[in-house]
């Protein structure tokens, strides 16, 4: 009976893939560094084209601005910071901006469901890029971050091994830009 839900898991979850689907992505462990807050810990997601990414290690920029959201309702939050940073994006050709849904651990099925359901709500490439959703143990990945709640959107740039420079939490705003282009400046 096993092999027999497993044979029709396995042909649904090929032909959604044959229809332009991505895959569920993994439930991904937690590598920390030892040091809370000091380093983004080493996690696989899956971004909206269906590639698998390393973070922080596949984060393709030199500096790398993360932003870690916990709920659909953060959205707005991490757009704000989406508007405001654009020019700093086109101003410094090595620094990038990643969204990061942070996801409890679940089945294949519903990291399916979840993947492609944001994957339809958001048709441009650069923005699926970007996006890179992560299923971890989020107690886990909070404290090797030293994020003390979820209940708002967690702001870090990030060097290329990982160490974080700056952070900040909640919506983008004059004070906040400010303390970021300083640590881009700094570092």
């Amino acid at each position: 009976m096993q092999s027999i839900i497993l044979g029709v898991v396995g042909s649904l979850l090929g032909a959604l893939t044959l229809t332009g689907c991505i895959p569920a992505g993994i439930n991904s462990p937690v590598q920390s560094s030892g040091v809370a807050g000091v380093k983004f810990p080493d996690v696989v997601g899956i971004d909206l084209e269906g590639k698998e990414v390393s973070l922080p290690t596949g984060l393709s920029g030199r500096r790398n601005l993360v932003a870690i959201a916990f709920e659909r309702e953060h959205q707005p939050v991490v757009d704000t910071w989406i508007a405001r940073v654009e020019p700093l994006l086109a101003q410094d050709p090595e620094l990038r901006l990643y969204e990061v849904p942070t996801i409890y651990e679940s089945s294949t099925l519903f990291r399916l469901w979840l993947n492609n359901g944001m994957r339809a709500g958001i048709t441009d490439q650069v923005a699926r890029r970007r996006t890179i959703t992560i299923y971890v143990d989020r107690e886990q990945f909070n404290a090797a971050l030293s994020i003390p709640d979820t209940s708002d959107v967690h702001l870090l740039l990030l060097n290329t091994e990982g160490l974080i420079a700056w952070r900040s939490t909640g919506p983008a705003n004059d004070e906040k830009l400010a303390a970021l282009s300083q640590a881009l400046v700094s570092g």
